[in-house]
């Protein structure tokens, strides 16, 4: 009788252990579908744009079902800005270096084209978000400090190390406030002449601070 319990039992295990592994891989791979398309619709329609009924709707989930993979939504918040703002900079840094060299104007042409004003969803989270963070909470406003730092870096490498540290950083904090402040200038105020202005008007400036010669200029 115990014999036939063990083999009972031995024969059961694996099929056991293989259910709970696929329920478990089934329960990851829900929850990152529900960071990632709140991701982009955060970026498409704002923090507050959408619904948690909405959002679930969307992925063709109950809504019950949200709290069996975050305590709240502000926890789905710090996930999906979390996801959003790193892809942003991985975006960024593939942009600005093709291998090891540096491409300024690549990058510039890039995120000031009128592809990505019109792509909000697709594009850069900083400048699709940023207007939100103020009214958000120190612990969302500091994942917003940590991706900025972070771009600086990036960009701060690829202006090349001639110059003081003080100077590049402060080049980059333009380049950057430029290119972001542009982008959400030119999505206010619409597909028009303006917007389009806007987007080649501080491309053209901002070539002109990151040129060679004009970094070789104001570094004598």
């Amino acid at each position: 009788m115990s014999t036939n319990i063990q083999m009972e039992t031995r024969t059961s295990a694996p099929w056991y252990t293989e259910r709970m592994g696929h329920s478990k891989a089934s329960k990851e791979n829900t929850h990152a579908r529900l960071v990632a398309a709140a991701a982009v619709r955060f970026k498409e329609r704002g923090i507050d744009g959408i619904s948690l009924a909405d959002l679930m709707k969307d992925l063709k989930l109950t809504h019950g079902g949200f709290y069996k993979h975050f305590a709240s939504r502000d926890e789905l918040v710090t996930e999906a800005l979390d996801l959003a703002l790193t892809q942003s900079g991985q975006v960024m840094r593939e942009r600005l270096f093709d291998g090891d060299k540096a491409d300024i104007p690549g990058f510039v042409d890039f995120y000031l084209d009128e592809s990505h004003r019109n792509g909000r969803a697709g594009g850069c989270a900083l400048a699709a978000l940023a207007g939100d963070a103020p009214r958000k909470s120190a612990d969302v406003q500091a994942q917003f400090r940590v991706q900025i730092e972070s771009n600086l870096g990036t960009l701060i490498e690829a202006l090349g190390s001639g110059g003081s540290s003080a100077e590049a950083r402060a080049t980059a904090l333009l380049v950057l406030s430029a290119l972001y402040g542009a982008l959400m200038m030119a999505r206010a105020v619409g597909d028009s002449p303006l917007s389009r202005e806007i987007l080649q008007s501080v491309r053209k400036r901002i070539l002109n601070v990151t040129s060679p010669a004009k970094k070789a200029r104001s570094r004598r």
